[in-house]
């Protein structure tokens, strides 16, 4: 089944968005700034930001990003090596004529001065632009990604005027965010849902506070996607014998709506980049601005949660350098999440053959107990196998 079509049908039945999808003129005035969903603004850059951006993603449809901008959304993520540079053009044709009205943000995976230099000009010539508003060095996870000498280019381009503020993205804000404040970079990006609770606060307080942009990145994560129904290999948290069938998968959550009014409702936060593919897509984004955050939501994301424990990484970070054979335990369970709850395996092949070949090399398969243990209930050796067997 085309995953576009059946995310649709499942937004339709979760929703009352009328089905045209045009006939949202409240949402979209109350969106541009009003007193009710006000702009907010990105750190000390002084950009003013509607707190529902666009997360652009490999494919996205110009005519999505066209009405997008109609209907207010102001701030679009996107990256270099989003499918090869793109994600970059495709975002162009959906920007055409209308570039001025917002802020872009774009990122390198550079890590040599030279590349990121490659990676920007590139990245101007797909965006059809002369500038970008935020540039940062993608999924930076340890202060020593993001070095001096990468920062120093940085400053360079953005005293060349080819970018305007900088920063980086991070699925590990709790270790990066004494690093940010430390670098005086502007804007950092970052995982953030409902699964983590409030494990990431204090780092996004601690940001905010300091003047520093904040945007979350993975906001609906554990809410789409079902898990297979072939097997998982080794069974139990310990290992030791093949499972006698996969465990239950979680369905895919009748209504997302409550985990994207989540992370809205965090006063530190800048704003937040789901991923929207389609008008209705967009028209549910949309409507998490026009509504509070309720107890209804609470129950239904507290029973998510629990749902989806076995499988969803909260990446915490609590398992990196358990294993004995070196498995890069945090990266492969991240990895295989964009299969098993984006439904893009094209994206999880892609991020995991970026892995080293030395960590790819390794089969968790070949031991009768594992070591890692996962404070939030994830059945690490299950999850791991699955991204070897699928992914490798």
């Amino acid at each position: 089944m085309n995953s576009d079509s059946s995310r649709r049908n499942f937004l339709r039945a979760g929703l009352t968005i009328p089905a045209a999808g045009l006939a949202l003129p409240h949402v979209g005035s109350a969106f541009q700034g009003s007193a009710a969903i006000p702009l907010r603004t990105l750190g000390k850059t002084g950009l003013k930001a509607n707190p529902l951006g666009m997360g652009v993603g490999f494919t996205p449809d110009p005519a999505v990003v066209s009405r997008a901008v109609d209907l207010g959304v102001n701030f679009f993520d996107t990256a270099n090596d989003y499918a090869a540079g793109n994600s970059e053009r495709l975002l162009a044709q959906g920007l055409k004529g209308i570039r001025d009205k917002v802020i872009i943000v774009s990122k390198t995976p550079a890590q040599t001065k030279t590349q990121a230099t490659t990676d920007l000009d590139d990245s101007l010539k797909n965006l059809q632009t002369d500038h970008v508003d935020v540039w940062l060095l993608h999924a930076k996870d340890t202060p020593q990604q993001v070095s001096d000498e990468l920062l120093e280019t940085f400053e360079t381009a953005k005293k060349q005027g080819k970018i305007r503020f900088y920063g980086f993205s991070t699925h590990d804000i709790n270790q990066m965010a004494d690093h940010a404040i430390k670098s005086k970079v502007d804007v950092v990006l970052f995982s953030y849902n409902f699964t983590m609770g409030a494990s990431k606060d204090a780092a996004i307080k601690k940001l905010h506070d300091a003047g520093i942009g904040t945007a979350a990145i993975k906001a609906m994560a554990a809410t789409g996607g079902a898990m297979p129904t072939f097997g998982f290999g080794r069974g139990g948290a310990g290992g030791g014998g093949r499972a006698a069938a996969a465990p239950a998968r979680p369905a895919r959550i009748q209504n997302p709506l409550p985990a994207l009014k989540w992370v809205l409702k965090n006063p530190d936060l800048t704003a937040v980049f789901p991923g929207i593919r389609d008008n209705d897509m967009l028209d549910m984004n949309l409507k998490a601005l026009t509504e509070k955050y309720t107890a209804e939501d609470d129950k239904v994301l507290t029973a998510r949660n629990e749902e989806v424990r076995p499988y969803y990484c909260r990446m915490c970070f609590q398992c990196a350098g358990q294993c004995p054979k070196g498995v890069a335990v945090p990266d492969q369970l991240r990895i295989l999440a964009y299969a098993d709850f984006y439904n893009d395996f094209p994206f999880a092949r892609t991020s995991f053959l970026k892995l080293s070949e030395e960590a790819r090399a390794v089969r968790c398969s070949d031991c009768s107990t594992c070591a890692v243990k996962c404070p939030n209930g994830v059945r690490v050796p299950e999850r791991l196998i699955r991204a070897q067997e699928m992914l490798a």
